[in-house]
């Protein structure tokens, strides 16, 4: 056995330390190396990781090759080297550095870390050709590295009534800068901004959004409390309070001028942060610290146009929004967070409201901001939104969603819009758990809860899909959409029109006859309910900014020639046709009003167009480019094929239906009316006979 004098020599000898030396100092370079890669490639988080692994792995390999020892060859002759193997071992230990050439074993600890790199290397090569998107995981592991959430809620405002938009704005900032600390999980504004003005305590609503903690405050703006030709000054007095207790943990008073509102922000995150027992890392501090503008009538203008902006359904809210974004950028040409919201709302009026002259406009609002700005998580979104809304490009959208979520973890809009891409891609399960996480931050999303009742009712899972339908029911009865989705899972999930009769009955927060007059499940309850309901769909305005003319028209053309009334059904199928064709003129690359107007074609016993026209919207947006929409294309074909009885050629196109995720199912092909004229056909009693669902 060796003496510990004989190993403290070898390890000497054989360069043991500085070859543990050079690793380590190597592998600590790497690693930053690494991280910067991974940041840059987009690569999922767990990457850095694997490359500690591989440097660890690699570390006995290295130090074994330094205690190889090279040795002359023996020649059989017993020269100076075999009589030192009968000298005392002391005396043989000390004579070892004469034997053999020194081995240079740094060079081996350099060469394990180039093996590292390429192992690496090689693994991120394959994992970005194979075309993964980097989505964020949803594991257990992950949720509890969130395991603070706060919740900021809308500041108080002590100022002018006018200034109510200041107050809100300076909330949403302060709440966008805590969502970029990893260790916060906060809750999205949409959900925060329903308890502006409430009477619930502050535990009461702790609970209802599953926080630890809340931050709340006032805001003054006061514009000429200085004297004429002084700076405005705005007060702001924020406090953080401990849900458990109701303690006040932090809180603070700022009287500043309005050019320092920017740091106000700041500080009262870090404040937060430190509070929490948060470690603001260097580049999270710069984050915080960032200004979006020096001009601060721009900035002003810029919340101005957010405010507009949460109103934008009205399509004249969303335009003064986009007045207000340019005016921001007409007197800041750099402030690239209002050249992103200024392409958001672009991608907005060319979605919503089928401007499609404002989608180039929107790209290269986009690209201005992404220039200024690279890094800029609001700029990332829109062009997010512009491959999403505008392009229908999911990977695209996918790509710069996930850069977002990954700058801001509590990002809910991020994770919501991830989830909605992956599901027309088909990913539904991966869809599903980036919406949970999503309605975690955010729970009182009805937009998120409607979508993901949506996502379990295409897949069947009608008892789990109820209750994101009632809740979102509950928090926004005055939304026809909501209503008129539960009602039609109703009548899938049971094959009969009990339950589903209840909700129609329940409506008192718009007109009935509302649930008739959209695309998708309208068909349906115009099936089913459209002559009870004809009444009521009487006394809709058109000018209501939801009612939507064409589909208006299809509805009362239907009920119509329901009861009966054939002149009656050809005049409104007339109206709809001539409302369709201005829109498929306008936009011939947009599918819904191609299928719309062929059912008005159908309605007009034009079939040849009508078949065209089906056909058509089947083209421009196919099953395998959106798994979600790309279904309604195809029952809306079938649908035309009956009205024009091709009974073959609908059954085919059901029949294609069931092969894929969609809301048709046997069961409600039994239940709908509109499909009676297949009834007794083979292929048909075949298809409604194949499951029950």
């Amino acid at each position: 056995m060796w003496s510990l004098k004989r190993v403290i020599v070898e390890v000497h000898h054989r360069s043991i330390w500085q070859v543990l030396a050079v690793y380590l100092l190597g592998a600590a370079a790497g690693y930053q190396v690494v991280q910067s890669l991974t940041e840059g490639l987009s690569l999922p988080s767990w990457f850095p990781a694997l490359a500690v692994i591989l440097f660890i792995v690699l570390l006995p390999v290295v130090l074994a090759t330094a205690v190889v020892r090279e040795e002359k060859p023996d020649t059989g002759a017993r020269g100076p080297e075999a009589k030192a193997a009968d000298e005392a071992p002391d005396t043989a230990i000390e004579r070892s550095a004469e034997i053999g050439p020194r081995v240079l074993t740094w060079r081996r600890a350099l060469l394990g870390l180039v093996y590292v790199f390429a192992l690496w290397g090689a693994i991120a090569a394959g994992w970005l050709a194979l075309g993964k998107p980097p989505v964020p995981l949803t594991s257990d592991t992950e949720l509890q590295a969130l395991q603070t959430k706060l919740v900021v809620l809308p500041f108080e405002n002590l100022g002018e009534p006018e200034d109510e938009y200041f107050a809100d704005g300076l909330t949403e900032e302060i709440s966008s800068r805590l969502a970029e600390i990893p260790e916060l999980g906060v809750i999205s504004r949409t959900s925060a901004i329903q308890y502006k003005d409430t009477e619930a305590s502050i535990r009461e609503i702790g609970l209802e959004l599953g926080v630890q903690y809340v931050l709340e405050g006032t805001v003054r703006w006061e514009r000429q409390a200085a004297g004429p030709g002084q700076p405005s000054r705005v007060r702001v007095t924020p406090q953080l309070i401990r849900v458990a207790d109701d303690t006040n943990i932090w809180s603070e008073r700022y009287d500043e001028v309005l050019a320092d509102i920017f740091r106000v922000q700041t500080d009262i995150a870090e404040n937060v942060a430190r509070a929490l027992d948060i470690t603001l890392l260097e580049p999270q501090r710069s984050s915080l610290a960032s200004r979006p503008t020096d001009n601060l009538e721009a900035y002003d203008l810029y919340l101005r146009g957010n405010d507009y902006y949460k109103e934008r359904f009205l399509e004249e809210n969303a335009r003064r929004a986009i007045e207000m974004y340019e005016a921001a950028i007409e007197l800041d040409p750099s402030f690239a967070q209002a050249r992103a919201a200024l392409a958001r709302g672009r991608v907005w009026l060319h979605h919503q409201f089928g401007r499609t002259s404002e989608l180039p406009r929107a790209r290269a609002a986009v690209e201005e901001a992404l220039q200024l700005a690279p890094d800029l998580a609001e700029a990332h979104m829109a062009m997010g939104d512009y491959h999403y809304y505008g392009r229908r490009d999911y990977e695209q959208a996918l790509e710069h969603y996930v850069l977002v979520q990954r700058r801001q973890p509590s990002n809910a809009d991020a994770l919501a819009l991830i989830a909605w891409a992956q599901r027309r891609q088909g990913e539904w399960e991966r869809s599903l758990a980036n919406a949970a996480r999503a309605l975690e931050l955010d729970p009182r999303n009805t937009v998120t809860l409607i979508g993901q009742g949506m996502s379990h009712f295409y897949l069947g899972h009608y008892a789990e899909a109820e209750p994101y339908f009632l809740r979102a029911v509950e928090l926004a009865p005055q939304v026809p959409y909501y209503h008129r989705w539960t009602a039609f899972l109703y009548l899938a999930w049971d094959g009969t029109t009990t339950r589903a009769e209840r909700i129609v009955e329940e409506v008192d927060a718009f007109e009935p006859g509302m649930l008739l007059v959209g695309s998708e499940t309208s068909w349906v309850l115009l099936d089913v309910f459209g002559e009870a309901l004809a009444a009521s769909l009487d006394r809709l305005d058109l000018e209501v900014p939801d009612v939507d003319s064409a589909y208006y028209y299809l509805a009362r053309g239907q009920v119509s020639y329901q009861l009966g009334h054939a002149e009656s059904a050809r005049a409104y199928y007339d109206s709809a046709r001539v409302v369709l064709e201005t829109r498929v003129a306008d936009s011939p690359g947009q599918f819904a009003p191609h299928s719309a107007l062929g059912i008005a074609y159908a309605g007009l016993g034009r079939c040849a167009d009508a078949i065209r026209e089906g056909r058509r919207g089947v083209e421009l947006l196919p099953v395998s480019r959106d798994a979600m929409t790309g279904p309604e294309r195809i029952r809306e074909l079938a649908r035309i094929y009956v009205m024009c009885l091709e009974y073959d050629a609908a059954i085919e196109q059901l029949e294609y239906l069931l092969s894929v995720v969609a809301y048709v199912s046997p069961r409600l092909l039994r239940l709908d009316p509109f499909w009676r004229p297949l009834r007794g056909r083979p292929a048909f009693e075949r298809l409604v006979s194949s499951g029950t669902w």
